[in-house]
């Protein structure tokens, strides 16, 4: 606009002045924009609480660190002193055994405190500006609020989880700032509440949390070699005074660790009440609370999801969308209804723990609600969707995390091909490698053959480099009667319908899980007069269990005849 207008202006021609008026009004607006968006961000920072808020806590965790490390040297010393002293009075084989305790105990602390170099190894993927536009112009926007620079690496991480550090030097000289963003979160929360998130962990930085984070971290590792050491330390006590010193030593050492982490967990939760305060100002309330209550679901339900979906099909070759499936599988409504009440649990019965470095979600939950809600527009769009090509990013992190995996050995799937691809020919396989057990077996007397489970069981061999329980071997027997039920009712005409969280066949109205159906008649839960009129109402009592044999081109065929 401000061309066309300046080239009239230069050439002379004609107009109405009001259009002109309006056009150089524009111009004049175009011009001050980046002014009033300084403006509005200075203001913005300006309503940011300032840092010293928690000094005090600060304060009270550096000086943990430093009586820690004054803790142990003035034991190490007693160690050797007060030996020395029964030494000067008595001197036998028990005494020279004690102060050669003394020395052995102390030169073993004091080893444990030497400072070591953080060896930063990377937690996943390390994530590109350039790759991922978008995600980095969250990260910036997040970081101009609270007028911070931006972290050095950015990894994309396998916990359900965020984090930031500084990681790296000696004894937090010459670190580097460093992010975890987790899959898992990307694929579970929306944009404005991983705003939220992210806003929470940048506040761990502007509150100067992380600078102490160095410091209270090797203090914790040395007090843990000193744990270690004393250990290896304690088995070469054989005379009854050195073990009397081990005792005493061990004993003080354990009282001062269970007060040092009393300390710095109780500064812990104050640092994520103040992180989560400035997550209010910068992000809004509401989108905090939901954020905190997803990233607490999500922790319940990721193992679930990683080791009952994920797992088999990385297994099997194939990789799905893992972050797009693991917001499936929340939104099953079996998965969603337990995850909801595990977080209900927690808010009512959660309660702070002298030990937790994090404050009880009900507590965290509370304190954000009593803050004004100035939350702004939401933006419901997927998190995930700010990484590009979330497809080859997954991959890259899957090889990222398994250096030893071939390149280009996973083929991209849906989730929707799970069954054709992976379930069914599984299914195959062990149907046919069972064959002869599930002779005479129908659909219609599943009932009777839960009674030769124990049997089957015995004969059931141990997957390679496994050695099954009797408990699992019944559940492998179960198992087989499932897939090859599922595979008898494929054979028959039911489609198989796969996705996270839900799976089940059908055959027009008409819908089985059979791995369900096969716990419900061992539980009881079905009765044999109810299966049975179940399958008459499905036209399956005579169905049998499909028994695998090869075809003339040598690859296996399910026969659904007797």
């Amino acid at each position: 606009m401000s061309l066309v207008v300046g080239e009239r202006i230069w050439r002379g021609q004609p107009g109405p002045r009001l259009h002109l008026l309006h056009e150089l009004t524009q111009i004049i607006l175009v011009a001050l924009t980046p002014l009033a968006c300084y403006i509005h961000t200075f203001m913005s920072a300006s309503v940011i609480p300032p840092r010293r808020s928690l000094a005090f806590f600060a304060l009270l965790a550096m000086l943990m660190v430093v009586v820690s490390y004054l803790f142990i040297l003035l034991l190490a010393v007693a160690c050797v002193y007060l030996p020395w002293l029964v030494i000067t009075n008595v001197i036998n084989f028990q005494t020279l055994a004690l102060f050669a305790a003394g020395i052995i105990v102390a030169g073993s602390m004091l080893w444990s405190l030497l400072p070591r170099r953080d060896k930063f190894a990377a937690p996943g993927l390390l994530l590109e500006r350039a790759s991922h536009p978008r995600l980095f112009a969250e990260l910036d926007r997040i970081a101009n609020s609270l007028q911070e620079p931006m972290p050095r690496e950015v990894y994309l991480i396998g916990a359900p989880n965020a984090w930031v550090a500084d990681r790296g030097g000696l004894m937090g000289f010459g670190s580097r700032r460093v992010m975890g963003l987790g899959l898992p979160l990307l694929g579970a929360l929306n944009i404005s509440q991983f705003r939220a998130i992210l806003a929470h962990e940048f506040a761990h930085y502007y509150g100067g949390d992380t600078k102490l984070g160095p410091w209270l971290h090797r203090t914790q590792m040395a007090m843990i070699r000193t744990f270690e050491n004393m250990g290896s330390v304690g088995k070469a006590m054989r005379v009854a005074l050195m073990q009397v010193l081990y005792v005493i030593v061990f004993g003080i050492l354990k009282w001062y660790w269970l007060l040092f982490l009393r300390a710095i967990n109780f500064v812990s939760r104050r640092q994520e009440f103040r992180a989560d305060e400035l997550a209010c100002i910068v992000a809004g309330p509401q989108p905090l609370i939901s954020g905190l209550r997803i990233v607490h679901g999500a922790s319940l339900a990721w193992p679930a999801y990683w080791n009952t979906e994920v797992g088999p099909m990385l297994n099997s070759g194939f990789l799905p969308s893992i972050a797009g499936g693991f917001s499936q599988f929340l939104a099953t409504p079996a998965i969603a209804k337990q995850v909801e009440k595990g977080i209900e649990t927690e808010m009512r019965e959660g309660k702070t723990e002298p030990y937790d470095s994090h404050p009880p979600l009900r507590d965290r939950v509370a304190a954000a609600e009593a803050l004004p809600d100035q939350s702004p527009p939401d933006d419901p769009q997927s998190a995930w969707s700010l990484l590009e090509d979330g497809g080859a990013a997954e991959l890259a992190f899957l090889e990222a995390l398994n250096p030893d995996l071939p390149k280009n050995t996973l083929k991209h799937v849906s989730w929707e091909e799970q069954g054709q691809t992976i379930l069914i020919p599984s299914w195959t396989g062990f149907v046919s490698e069972y064959a002869p057990l599930l002779q005479g077996i129908t659909a219609g007397n599943l009932p009777e053959m839960i009674g030769r489970v124990p049997e089957m069981a015995a004969q059931i061999r141990d997957p390679q480099g496994m050695l099954l329980t009797p408990e699992q071997r019944v559940e492998r027997a179960r198992s087989l009667l499932s897939a090859a039920f599922g595979l008898a009712l494929v054979n028959s005409g039911w489609k198989v319908h796969s996705s996270p969280g839900d799976f089940y066949l059908d055959h027009g109205d008409e819908q089985l899980d059979p791995y369900k159906v096969m716990l419900q008649i061992s539980d009881g839960v079905i009765s044999k007069e109810q299966w049975g009129t179940k399958c008459k109402a499905l036209g399956i009592e005579g169905l049998p269990l499909a028994v695998a044999r090869e075809n003339a081109g040598g690859q296996l065929q399910l026969s659904t005849n007797p």
